[in-house]
């Protein structure tokens, strides 16, 4: 088994020469042979190995004797042991969380901790093919998409590998006879209160006997080929979402026309990217909420919107709304407090607008380098600029003068011919000096302030928008 889950980190790519890693360590039979194994190749890898414990206050003196084993282990090992007692029934009340996501939780927040503490890079979880096997099973009960059904993850965000999910719980307790190692039975384990224990204890047994007996091997198969399958689909869709999806002033905008010609399978993994980037997270974010989306987008009525589920550790849900021709995803925390910004720009110099999440730039610019205008990027006569330059907020009153119009308009009567919402014209910034609207900021410049044959001194203004989280 040890050669076996050699090839596997290699072929996976899990582990690097010099890695620390920390290692989830229960005391139960998987999570010992997962340390003994990495302890077998910490040579071979040049790794610092840590262990990571958590009691989670459930099985009273028994969790306390596993902490005690688990920290004994590590002792004669000479592997670093860090523990962490938490109450696991409390905190499900408290996050409104089942105890076993609470647990999970908990545990992947501690081994967190850990691998800042230790300057670690690398987090090993003893999961293998049963753990898979009865993972898919349930998602499949509860309902669940190709990322579902693919399971769970040989390697996770990078850095959270599982180097047993290539080996059978058989294989390890096997392995763990073989190298007469000392675990610790779970007696919640036989507990079939818990949706999984039940598929562990009951479930796959009736698979296998009456179906197929080598149902774990055909389940852990089928997640390896949708997992592949969804990575691709993962990937092409990326590529949409880059093409027609853009971040500003802390929401996602997408061209209605070309979102709803896409595909709907295409469409909805575009919305829970959006989501996703707004959130950090699909915590919440069920089939019937980006259902919501896809057929909120096909009705096309402007002013329309849905609102998607808060996470349950942040209180800022996201909102889907048509305006127009385009479908904004926001993030909407229920803060009415109204947005308001008025700050000098400087002649080199930037400044950063964080209630919209942008920055602004002015340079003075050669000529010679090019003029490359755009919604993002302007070139304006420095000797037309009336004093210093500000960005702000509209005013009442505020009027325009757009590039090739004679008379100015009303800046209101603007963003209604440009079909602004009335909810976002307070976000779009203005470019002013101390007369004037030069640049209403991802839209048109001024008349006034226009390069021309006889300008000689030209200021680039440039701005760049960021994802912002803050809501």
């Amino acid at each position: 088994m040890l050669q076996k889950v050699t090839d596997f980190i290699l072929e996976q790519r899990m582990i690097s020469t010099g890695d620390k890693v920390i290692v989830g360590l229960s005391g139960g039979a998987d999570s010992v042979a997962l340390l003994h194994i990495l302890k077998e190749l910490r040579d071979c890898f040049d790794l610092e190995l840590y262990a990571a414990h958590v009691n989670h206050g459930l099985r009273g003196q028994d969790a306390n004797e596993d902490a005690a084993f688990a920290e004994d282990l590590c002792r004669n090992w000479g592997i670093p042991f860090f523990l962490k007692n938490a109450d696991i029934p409390q905190m499900s009340r408290k996050m409104h969380m089942t105890e076993e996501e609470a647990g999970r939780k908990v545990r992947y927040d501690f081994f967190h901790e850990v691998m800042h503490k230790v300057k670690g890079n690398k987090i090993a979880t003893a999961h293998h093919k049963n753990d898979q096997a009865e993972t898919i099973l349930h998602n499949i009960i509860r309902g669940t998409g190709t990322q579902g059904l693919s399971g769970i993850k040989p390697i996770r965000d990078g850095y959270i590998i599982r180097p047993l999910l290539i080996v059978s719980r058989q294989e390890i307790k096997d392995y763990i006879r073989h190298h007469s190692l000392a675990y610790r039975e779970d007696a919640t384990n036989a507990d079939s209160t818990y949706t999984r224990n039940r598929i562990r204890n009951c479930l796959i047994p009736i698979l296998a006997r009456d179906f197929n007996p080598d149902i774990v091997e055909r389940l852990f198969t089928m997640g390896n080929i949708i997992r592949e399958e969804d990575e691709f689909l993962s990937c092409c869709c990326k590529k949409v979402y880059e093409e027609l999806c853009k971040a500003e002033a802390g929401q996602i905008t997408v061209q209605l026309d070309k979102f709803n010609a896409l595909n709907t399978a295409i469409k909805k993994r575009l919305v829970r990217m959006a989501v996703s980037d707004l959130k950090g997270d699909l915590d919440g974010i069920g089939h019937n909420h980006v259902n919501a989306v896809v057929s909120l987008a096909d009705r096309a009525r402007t002013g329309t919107k849905t609102v998607l589920p808060a996470s349950r550790n942040d209180c800022s849900a996201v909102e889907a709304e048509v305006s127009y021709d385009k479908l904004i995803f926001r993030k909407n925390n229920n803060d009415q407090t109204a947005i308001f910004f008025d700050k000098p720009l400087p002649i080199p110099g930037q400044v950063h607008v964080e209630e919209l999440g942008l920055t602004v730039t002015a340079e003075k610019w050669d000529r010679k380098k090019g003029l490359h205008f755009s919604s993002q990027c302007i070139y304006i006569d420095e000797d037309a600029v009336k004093g210093s330059l500000r960005l702000r907020q509209r005013i009442n009153g505020d009027r325009f003068r757009p590039l090739g119009m004679n008379g100015s308009k009303k800046l209101k009567d603007y963003f209604i011919d440009l079909k602004v919402p009335r909810g976002e014209r307070d976000k779009v910034p203005l470019l002013v000096d101390e007369k004037n609207i030069i640049w209403v900021v991802g839209f048109q410049i001024s008349q006034d302030y226009r390069i021309t044959v006889s300008t000689k001194n030209i200021l680039k203004i440039s701005v760049e928008y960021h994802i912002h989280n803050g809501g």
